[in-house]
């Protein structure tokens, strides 16, 4: 059963699906009732099919997709960049810069090899100042904090901030561990499994990339 209508106009956001552990049916629903552009990063095509979602374009070096995943998809749009130069993810967040999309949703980032969601961690640096991403996985949402964010949250969510690098002039609300113009440092301190205690909360930093995990209550 397929998860989207017919899009009658452009969508204002993106959805990338990636070769790592993607969301499962029923959790993947939601980011589907927006009717985004749907963009599957190389294998995550299989991934799509699996979950009986349709893309609107499948770009990578195409060396992960299955033939079979190929040959149901064959007329999805399908562009094959060779350059290693850069992952499927860029590829594919690259593709939407090009056309105008300034914001999307990433799933299937994580699972796997750790030096891939590393690198995806990297990629979610690389392009803070030109998208809004936000990274969903089964276990978190991920995402870059920016200047200043705020969220609501239930009572007793799991929160962290991991600097990338070195952050400064970081100030929270909400959380049970507050942090006034503190500063984070990758290898020397981070801000690991804080505890929500009311809503909103809200995070800011001055300096640095600061990335925030809210995690998922199972």
């Amino acid at each position: 059963m397929k998860l989207r209508t017919k899009r009658k106009k452009k969508a204002r956001t993106a959805l990338v699906i990636c070769n790592g552990e993607v969301l499962s049916k029923k959790e993947i629903a939601p980011l589907l009732k927006e009717n985004p552009f749907i963009v599957c990063a190389d294998g995550g095509a299989d991934k799509a099919r699996a979950r009986g979602i349709r893309p609107d374009v499948i770009i990578g070096d195409l060396d992960s997709i299955s033939p079979g995943t190929r040959s149901y998809f064959s007329d999805v749009r399908t562009i094959h960049v060779k350059s290693q130069h850069s992952t499927d993810l860029e590829k594919a967040l690259t593709f939407l810069l090009k056309h105008g999309y300034r914001s999307a949703v990433v799933a299937g980032t994580m699972g796997g090899r750790p030096d891939h969601a590393y690198t995806n961690f990297s990629i979610l640096k690389k392009y803070q100042r030109r998208m809004d991403l936000l990274f969903v996985d089964p276990l978190c949402d991920i995402r870059i904090v920016g200047r200043s964010i705020a969220f609501d949250a239930s009572v007793g969510t799991i929160v962290s901030l991991m600097p990338l690098g070195r952050c400064d002039g970081i100030s929270t609300t909400g959380l049970k561990y507050p942090i006034r113009n503190g500063s984070l440092e990758l290898g020397v301190h981070e801000g690991a499994s804080n505890k929500v205690v009311s809503s909103p909360v809200t995070v800011s930093v001055k300096k640095g990339s600061l990335l925030l995990f809210i995690v998922k209550s199972r």
